[in-house]
């Protein structure tokens, strides 16, 4: 069998958008939920949240998985490491998004039904006013040209647990370095102090951020092909215990491999990408078991919609532990530029084709407005709401921080991971 035997069952997304006296408006979102990722379904615990509830950890045999004090990784498994969901996190209620600000709308005097006005139209009508600015363009391609949402929920509240790893090293909460921004800080699931995940912070309280929700389903696109993420260690002379080891970052130039039930094999062999644009290279150490780096920046493909854009990461660093398959799993972490983070997650504004050509801006604005009203926020809301959480990279001139401190929860499997051709040498893992 061959990969491309494997199809992905893919299913428009529909949000509902409520206007006036009950009518309602169905946006076909650009978004698209994997039936056979089953998001729903229950994931093993990762290492931080068995050791939280005081189950034993597994020990991994870390003298196999080295060869000649080095191995290769494949992420099989990405998501944004998100809190405690809306009972605990949202004491103010939810953000309203889209939905809100067209019941808003639809009760002033210039949002009522027009005599004669057909339904459809007052729908319409409804929906572009509030995804266009004073000026006449649109909010999500051109977020700044609105304020920010009155009905954007943040995270609030203290002793809120959350998986990650302390970017700014203050560790007490609302403590500011040179380059940093003053920030209530989150709690780790171990009990450590001073964990900064404020893009949590900025989506923890609107809905398809839950734990439910469909936005953490990007990793479909890697399970298709579409892009990945290589890892490799070298230098290890002691896999408990190494105070200096290598440790790179790479996109993935090879489509991943997977089971006959979509599991990514282990043991695959990938070639990295050869744009040093998609490389990185950190200083690390390995601590009873715990593997950590020193800050870098990386960069790696991302699709959504065919449209190619770039998760960047900027000092970031990772925490893992090894698994007894031979794996790692735990959080990478860093700051999100929130330019990026925007053209990312919320409005896909530089968007290129396949071509590297900014896609056509149809597809872009579909996709756009179609998540926000999918997943329950409003574009030049996210945009603003990032802009105020913001606590990475100050800039000097201005005082005002320009990146969000994001943090993922990822695992990783055995895999090869070579500067060349790799498509002949996984064809006994396909077949076999």
């Amino acid at each position: 069998m061959k990969l491309a035997d494997f199809k992905v069952v893919k299913t428009p997304v529909l949000a509902l958008k409520a206007g006036a006296a009950g009518a309602a408006i169905i946006v076909a979102a650009s978004l698209y939920l994997d039936h056979s990722a089953a998001a729903a379904r229950t994931e093993p615990a990762s290492a931080d949240a068995r050791q939280a509830s005081g189950a034993p950890l597994p020990v991994a045999d870390t003298a196999n998985i080295f060869s000649d004090g080095q191995a290769g990784f494949v992420v099989s498994k990405i998501a944004y490491a998100l809190g405690p969901d809306e009972k605990t996190a949202c004491p103010r209620g939810m953000t309203g998004g889209v939905r809100g600000l067209i019941e808003a709308y639809s009760r002033t005097p210039a949002g009522k039904m027009r005599e004669g006005e057909p339904l459809n139209a007052y729908e319409r009508r409804l929906s572009e006013s509030v995804h266009t600015a004073a000026d006449g363009r649109n909010l999500c391609m051109f977020p700044a040209a609105g304020g920010p949402d009155p009905g954007w929920q943040m995270v609030q509240g203290k002793g809120l647990k959350v998986e990650g790893i302390d970017l700014d090293g203050s560790g007490a909460g609302k403590k500011a370095g040179g380059a940093t921004c003053s920030h209530e800080e989150f709690q780790g699931t171990n009990g450590e102090r001073g964990v900064d995940n404020q893009f949590y912070r900025v989506v923890g309280c609107t809905t398809g951020f839950q734990p439910t929700g469909q936005a953490n389903s990007y990793e479909t696109e890697m399970l298709t092909g579409s892009w990945g993420i290589l890892v490799t260690v070298r230098g290890v002379d002691d896999p408990r215990n190494d105070p200096e080891i290598e440790v790179g970052f790479y996109a993935n130039a090879d489509p991943i491999q997977l089971s006959a039930s979509r599991v990514p094999l282990s043991h695959a062999t990938y070639t990295a990408d050869g744009n040093p644009r998609y490389q990185a290279i950190a200083r690390g150490r390995i601590v009873d078991g715990v593997l950590t780096t020193e800050p870098v920046d990386v960069r790696f493909h991302n699709v959504v919609n065919s449209m190619n854009q770039d998760r960047e990461l900027r000092s970031a660093r990772v925490r893992m532990t090894f698994t007894p398959d031979g794996g790692m799993e735990g959080i990478l972490a860093g700051y999100t530029p929130v330019e990026s983070m925007y053209d990312l997650q919320f409005g896909v504004r530089n968007s290129k084709n396949a071509k590297g050509e900014l896609a056509p801006e149809r597809l872009r604005l579909g996709t756009s407005m179609g998540r926000a009203g999918a997943l329950g926020y409003s574009c030049h809301g996210a945009y603003h709401a990032m802009l105020q959480a913001a606590d990475g990279h100050k800039d000097p001139a201005t005082g005002r921080c320009t990146s969000l401190s994001t943090q993922y929860r990822i695992r990783m499997a055995p895999a090869f991971v070579v500067h060349g051709s790799s498509r002949s040498t996984n064809s006994s893992l396909i077949t076999g």
